[in-house]
């Protein structure tokens, strides 16, 4: 069965994308650029809700949906 976005947080720093994706599995996928230069852009890289800090895991809560709020408050353990 294919893992499935329960919540997704786009930010950018002045030009540089910093995206946080969670999936139903608990996994994190974490798109970013490190700067604008050649080979600083487009990285990714998987994480798991361990990783990250407690404003990461408030982003991704406050970023999904009304009908995944519940689920990602559980599995980033807020709730």
């Amino acid at each position: 069965m294919a893992k499935k976005a329960i919540s997704v947080s786009h930010r950018i720093k002045g030009v540089l994308d910093d995206d946080y994706t969670l999936y139903d599995d608990g996994s994190v996928l974490h798109f970013y650029d490190k700067s604008i230069y050649p080979g600083g852009q487009n990285i990714e890289e998987n994480l798991t809700v361990d990783d990250l800090s407690p404003e990461i895991k408030q982003r991704l809560y406050d970023d999904a949906s009304a009908v995944n709020k519940e689920l990602v408050g559980k599995i980033l353990k807020l709730t």
